[in-house]
């Protein structure tokens, strides 16, 4: 490449850039771009050239700013080239204000190969290196486990995040995570699959929403719960009152005559299914976690609190070779960017954290690309509010949390942030929040308010709750495949929303949800308002779309089949009592829907203010077609309820096949000769060819789609 020559000026800067940074290579500072290298067997004394590389990326983040700083940002922008292996992470990997280039000029730091370059924050230890459990502990382990499960001093390695457990979590509990040849260890359970069901509840702990009389007591089935050292700390986990709530709760006692459990803290609502009486379902799924005793299968571990000792049974190391295990302890993210402009991470592995692998906060055109990010305790890459971020072909999978989260924007002038998350593959999310972590998460439950983002072409699977959660306004989402969801929960949506009118101008279309039985394709729950859905596909769902006493709500052009039911509608507001006095109106009354330009956006809110509210109003559910369900539609409410909202020219196959394509290799467009084209003439083609994950130059090859249901018990680990 021609290298025009620098000004005087500059040469004066340049010089004074070296001296500063021990000699960065004069073929680096190029107005059409610099380059810098970091290799695991580079040193921070070397220039960061190709042929003397910097080790570190501290090192080479000082080396880009005394560039700056001496010329000025090249025109090219900056590239940090990291060359292949482990960079061992203690602490993240901060970039700031300082740090950033020009939308012309980006500071982009990739990885040489994709996938090569390892950001691992875990601390690796030699399984050789565990001993054999002391007498006292010996006498706790499982007969099976004798002579198999060893130990570990964690105090003496500095292991910070020993425990002990709070009385009660829902997010792991921050205790440090275990893994062998890149697979999570799984933490001590009983039982190890599935749930324990509750024989009958004593107590449920809440006299009144909020009032709690005691703490929840319950009669277990099993024996064995005799034999859990109470006194050493034990907690139980479970679907305590509903299934789409799972908390960990400390056990206060047990008593071994009448198996009756007392828990140490009280449940929200009280234990016991809220659809049964006072002595519940007998049905309440629950278990034990992280107890010796109850380590018996190769893998399973836990920590002793009292002892601050690690117990394993290893598995077999795969290929042969010394075994070494990896302890995540690291409770910061493993890269932070804070307040930066124009980045670009390209291309890391990152790994083994206690927290998220990517947080940008209130930062403004960064990109993260083709990183694969696995087996860290928090979320993949989290947007932190900011603008014109985007989260690009990125694989993500084993995160503790949610794969991706996403913030921004100002809600109040409804000025939008244009986050984006595009064509990332994430799968086996919410591992330890099991809750309320979905795929991706925009805008609610904890993610920070949230304006124009856009959600596209991504590929969601095997996870526990949903595959989509959002709120805020005036989201696009399209172009997604979600399959294998809710699959230890219930009463939950691949897509799902719920309880605001204000969270309106979010538009879904052309997404793909499928096989997913415990599963609602598309759920605006408890009131949600003002959303568009068209073009989407429902396929072999608990439920194809549902509009749950919300208002304004536009559902055309879609299509639910094999559903369990198809189109849902409901006047739910009436008997729940969506007045004036609810949380609804007091969200609406939060946000200046009066006042431009929500007023000109969202005219109808206003007519919200002087109206019956418990009456859903406006919405619009109208040419969709359903096929093969087992009830193709069910309008929950009376004639008169539903009078202000629109539900026709819906077109039912019943047993008919739709005419797609070849639905079993997973191709679900629709034939040109599909009955729905002659008896809809209205309905319009889904462009089904676009939909999911697409190659570029991070993904080069596609992962195959499910095209069957899974089998997953309510409250089975994954």
């Amino acid at each position: 490449m021609k290298r025009r020559p620098p000004s005087l000026l500059a040469d004066v800067l340049l010089g004074l850039a070296l001296s500063l940074i021990g000699g960065v290579a004069a073929s680096a500072q190029a107005p059409e771009g610099a380059l810098l290298f970091v290799s695991p067997n580079g040193e921070d004394v070397g220039d960061g050239s190709a042929a003397h590389p910097f080790l570190t990326l501290e090192r080479a983040r000082e080396a880009v700013r005394a560039l700056k700083s001496a010329g000025g940002l090249p025109a090219g922008g900056i590239t940090v080239s990291v060359a292949p292996g482990r960079y061992q992470r203690r602490t993240s990997f901060v970039l700031g204000p300082q740090d950033g280039g020009s939308e012309a000029a980006p500071v982009v730091w990739k990885a040489a190969g994709p996938g090569e370059v390892l950001l691992d924050a875990g601390a690796e230890v030699r399984v050789s290196d565990f001993t054999q459990p002391v007498a006292e502990d010996l006498r706790r382990v499982d007969r099976g486990a004798v002579g198999k499960v060893v130990s570990l001093d964690l105090a003496s390695l500095g292991i910070r995040h020993v425990g002990p457990y709070p009385l009660s979590f829902d997010n792991g509990g921050g205790l440090l995570e275990l893994y062998l040849d890149g697979e999570r260890q799984p933490l001590s359970r009983w039982p190890n699959q599935g749930a324990a069901k509750i024989e009958r509840i004593v107590d449920k702990g809440e006299s009144a929403p909020g009032q709690f009389k005691g703490k929840g007591r319950f009669v277990a089935r099993e024996e064995r719960v005799a034999r859990w050292p109470v006194e050493r700390g034990v907690w139980v986990e479970g679907y305590w009152r509903v299934p789409w709530d799972v908390r960990a709760v400390k056990v206060e006692g047990i008593a071994p005559a009448s198996r009756e459990v007392t828990l140490g803290a009280p449940v929200a609502g009280g234990i016991g299914s809220k659809y049964a009486g006072a002595q519940g379902s007998g049905a309440e799924p629950w278990w034990a976690i992280n107890l010796l005793e109850e380590i018996d299968r190769p893998g399973e571990w836990c920590v002793d609190f009292q002892t601050g000792r690690l117990h394993w049974w290893p598995a077999a190391k795969k290929g042969g070779g010394e075994a070494v295990a990896v302890l995540a302890d690291m409770a910061e993210p493993l890269v932070l960017v804070e307040k930066a402009a124009h980045l670009r991470l390209e291309g890391f592995s990152l790994e083994n954290g206690l927290s998220h692998a990517i947080e940008l906060r209130d930062s403004h055109g960064v990109e993260v690309a083709g990183c694969r990010i696995r087996n860290v305790a928090g979320s993949g890459v989290v947007v932190n509010r900011g603008e014109g971020n985007t989260v690009r072909s990125c694989e993500i999978s084993s995160t503790g949390h949610s794969g991706i989260v996403l913030s921004g924007g100002n809600r109040a002038t409804l000025t939008p942030c244009w986050n984006t998350a595009e064509n990332n593959h994430i799968q086996k999310v919410g591992v330890l929040k099991k809750t309320y972590a979905p795929g991706i998460l925009v805008g609610i439950f904890g993610a920070g308010d949230a304006v124009g983002c856009r959600v596209a072409h991504n590929f969601i699977h095997d996870v526990p709750h949903a595959g989509i959660q959002y709120g805020g306004n005036d989201h696009v989402f399209e172009y997604n495949e979600v399959s294998h969801a809710v699959l230890t929960s219930d009463d939950m949506g691949a897509f799902y929303t719920t309880n605001d009118w204000t969270s309106c101008g979010n538009v879904l279309r052309y997404n793909f949800v499928h096989h997913s039985p415990n599963a609602v394709g598309f759920y605006m729950d408890d009131g949600d308002g003002g959303d568009t859905l068209y073009g989407n596909i429902a396929c072999e769902m608990q439920g194809g779309f549902a509009v749950c006493g919300g208002h304004y709500n536009s559902v055309r052009n879609n299509i639910a089949f094999r559903c369990k039911r198809g189109l849902f509608f409901d006047a739910r507001g009436v008997a729940r009592v969506y007045d004036k006095t609810s949380s609804l109106n007091r969200k609406l009354l939060a946000i200046p829907f009066l006042s431009e330009p929500w007023s000109s956006r969202f005219p109808y809110l206003k007519g919200l203010s002087d109206s019956d509210t418990r009456l859903p109003q406006g919405n619009l559910i109208s040419e969709n077609v359903t096929a093969q369900c087992e009830k193709a539609v069910r309008i929950s409410a009376k004639p008169e309820e539903i009078k202000d909202s629109v539900f026709a020219r819906n077109l039912d196959l019943e047993a008919r096949d739709p005419g797609f394509a070849a639905p079993g290799t997973g191709d679900y467009s629709l034939a040109p000769d599909s009955p729905v084209f002659s008896e809809l003439p209205s309905f319009e083609k889904i462009p089904f060819s676009g939909i999911g994950l697409y190659r570029d130059e991070y993904r080069r090859e596609l992962p195959p789609r499910q095209t069957q249901s899974p089998d997953a018990p309510l409250g089975g680990s994954h």
